[in-house]
């Protein structure tokens, strides 16, 4: 896989790019790591590296989804999450897993921190398109 895999989590579109949905002080943001034009420097943070928002106005319309990974290594079944270093979190249920190098994650879960370019896995990203949480009347756009 070329590129990196992203946090699982809301999204929204502007102008053609991807950016992190945000629910802060009450409104919505869209997030960055990347200075953007648009975009303001957000406070630090303990995890560290710059962030850069966008808010959100009440009304305005952006496409949104849901971002998830899932795929397989040596064809089993895998949630996949990144992690750090070039590498993602694979996690399963399926028992063969014990047989193929993953470690016991939680009761009947595994995990194995496996590189992205490794031939043997497959990524699959699912974006699942959800309503603008901000124009969302029922749940006076929380999440």
């Amino acid at each position: 896989m070329s590129d990196a895999v992203q946090a699982p989590g809301l999204y929204a579109r502007l102008k053609g790019v991807e950016y992190a949905l945000v629910s802060r002080g009450g409104g919505w943001v869209l997030q960055t790591e990347s200075a953007t034009p648009g975009f303001e420097k957000a406070a630090a943070t303990k995890r560290g590296g710059a962030r850069y928002e966008r808010r959100i106005a009440p009304g305005e319309k952006l496409d949104c989804f849901r971002l998830s990974h899932s795929g397989t290594y040596r064809k089993i079944p895998v949630t996949i999450s990144p992690s750090n270093q070039g590498r993602v979190m694979a996690i399963t249920k399926d028992p063969r897993a014990r047989d193929n190098g993953f470690d016991s994650f939680e009761r009947d879960e595994w995990v194995k921190l496996v590189s992205e370019n490794d031939r043997e896995l497959r990524i699959t990203a699912t974006r699942t398109p959800v309503p603008a949480p901000w124009l969302r009347s029922d749940s006076g756009g929380r999440r």
